[in-house]
């Protein structure tokens, strides 16, 4: 997916999995996003999904964004995050991005990797 996401519109990400409970079979895998202009991928309300061998280029704002700290038992797994970009359309905190937005530490991440943030790698905010 290239030049997605919407920049200043809460909710317009390029993937968001928004408020829809318990998904043991739900998962997102190979996936592609390149040059995002509002995140890549989104959690929020949303438990065991499975995120496994994406990859993120060039995306503004917290790349892998756990949403509310309510999230959990999900399985984020050997993704890649290149180039995560400042924002000054969302949350303060996106002006200083993370590639991976933690927020409960009952989540699973397992071998991710970031590199090139204009700020943090991963930011755990428990």
């Amino acid at each position: 997916m290239t030049d997605v996401g919407q920049a200043f519109k809460v909710g317009r990400y390029a993937m968001h999995f928004h408020m829809i409970g318990a998904v043991h079979k739900s998962f997102a895998r190979g996936v592609a996003v390149h040059s995002g202009f509002n995140r890549a991928f989104t959690i929020h309300g949303t438990h065991y999904l499975r995120l496994i061998d994406n990859v993120a280029y060039d995306v503004k704002g917290h790349t892998f964004f756990i949403e509310d700290a309510a999230e959990m038992k999900n399985h984020i797994e050997h993704n890649l995050v290149m180039m995560t970009k400042e924002s000054h359309s969302l949350l303060n905190t996106d002006s200083t991005p993370a590639s991976f937005w933690i927020t409960h530490p009952d989540n699973a991440f397992i071998d991710n990797h970031a590199a090139g943030s204009d700020r943090y790698g991963f930011w755990y905010d428990l």
